[in-house]
């Protein structure tokens, strides 16, 4: 909400959170057939094929992902997403042992007068105030002519390892309510058992309103009624010059550790060791290709209060955006939690471009210096990436990147990424 953090090179986002146990060849096979069936040109209308591999060195990984679209009728999609791999034991995965999943494979029916919508099959259930759940079943929408709209939801929470699901299912809804120009404002509540036992249970409330055309306010917040206690707050209030120029936030966010995402970066790793934040940030655009942020806020983690604070600037080396270069400096002062400060350069440089193609490549630094510094642990913690990419008008995206960090566990770490990707749209004959 009130910090946007992205990665440059291929090997963003794809940190393994659990083990994957068993082979599961057959969703790779039913999802392949999906995309077979809705690459039939039946009709004239778009459809999309895409295809991804990512691979890594040290510890030896791989992900495969295909996914596919079409709207062969005007009320009718569908989309799959597979993971597939083969790891090390790091992963718990043997060399020669490959496992795949279906991430997504739902088929989403559309009413044509835009009354309904249903979904079914396996996808990431997200809605309203209470937290996403990965799960198999079945997704409704209602919407009435006084803008109110009903939500229902029900299945079976998609876990690693398929064992143990027999008596695990999840049923909840949501009801918001449309305030015109003005925003929309709802709640929601769901209940998860497990082995056939309540293990969670939220309620939740949200809300965004446009107060006026430079202010805007946005909030949600879920109660845990298993474990009573707030299981989430975020709440903002941002206001901007027409012009976009200046642009100020004021924001509260409380999670409890198990919303927490893991997170790419050494600063995103380290920068959130609390459960409790509120502050304000400041966005300037000093240039047509400069931009400037600058943020500060309170944190208590451990119940030990602190603070944290980054600036940080972005410029645009052509009018397009292709390439940038930016800089930032963080420091975090948590007491006898996390005490640091950080430096960060980053950059995407153009190499090569014409009418079909283009050769970009992407440094990326990172300095941390912690407040306390020993032999044992190191003085200085860096971590870097260097990725070179190629893009092609057909779809096709090459690229390949060569990693290394130390820090306070690992003296050095280094790691090899690639990634092979393929995008096509095209029309069904009529």
């Amino acid at each position: 909400m009130h910090e946007e953090h992205r990665n440059h090179g291929p090997g963003s986002g794809h940190n393994a959170s659990k083990k994957i146990r068993g082979a599961r060849r057959w969703t790779l096979a039913a999802a392949a057939a999906l995309v077979l069936c809705l690459a039939a040109p039946a009709a004239a209308q778009p459809h999309t094929l895409g295809a991804e591999l990512w691979g890594q060195l040290e510890p030896n990984v791989g992900l495969l992902v295909i996914e596919g679209s079409s709207r062969k009728y005007p009320y009718v999609d569908a989309e799959g997403l597979v993971w597939a791999g083969a790891g090390t034991p790091q992963f718990g995965l043997r060399d020669n042992q490959l496992t795949a999943e279906a991430l997504i494979l739902a088929v989403k029916l559309r009413d044509p007068k835009g009354i309904s919508d249903t979904r079914l099959g396996r996808y990431i259930l997200s809605t309203g105030a209470v937290r996403a759940v990965h799960v198999d079943g079945g997704h409704a929408i209602l919407r009435a002519p006084s803008k109110t709209h009903f939500e229902l939801f029900g299945g079976v929470p998609v876990e690693g390892d398929i064992e143990g699901r027999r008596y695990d299912w999840i049923a909840g809804g949501r009801i918001s309510q449309g305030l015109g120009k003005y925003g929309v404002i709802g709640g929601s509540y769901y209940n998860r058992h497990n082995a056939g036992q309540r293990s969670d249970e939220e309620v939740g409330a949200d809300f965004s309103l446009r107060a006026a055309h430079w202010l805007d306010m946005a909030a949600k917040f879920s109660w845990e009624i298993v474990n009573p206690g707030l299981a989430e707050v975020i709440a903002s209030v941002s206001s901007a010059i027409e012009s976009g120029k200046f642009r100020g936030e004021a924001f509260v966010t409380k999670r409890s550790p198990t919303r927490m995402l893991q997170q790419t970066s050494l600063f995103t790793v380290l920068g959130d060791p609390g459960t409790l934040r509120t502050g304000a940030n400041l966005f300037w655009r000093a240039a047509p290709r400069l931009d400037f942020w600058l943020e500060g806020a309170a944190a208590d983690a451990q119940n030990k209060w602190g603070w944290t604070g980054y600036f940080r600037s972005v410029l645009r080396t052509d009018d397009e955006g292709n390439g940038s270069v930016l800089g930032e400096v963080r420091r975090q002062a948590i007491s006898s939690v996390s005490q640091w400060t950080g430096i960060r350069l980053a950059a995407v440089v153009p190499i090569f471009e014409d009418h079909h193609q283009t050769v970009g490549l992407a440094p990326e630094f990172e300095l941390v210096i912690p407040d306390e510094r020993a032999a044992e642990t190191g003085y200085v913690w860096p971590w870097g990436r260097l990725a070179l990419q190629y893009k092609h008008e057909k779809g096709w995206t090459l690229a390949a990147a060569a990693e290394a960090s130390s820090n306070q566990l690992q003296r050095i770490d280094v790691r090899g990424l690639a990634r092979v990707a393929y995008q096509h749209t095209w029309r069904g004959k009529k």
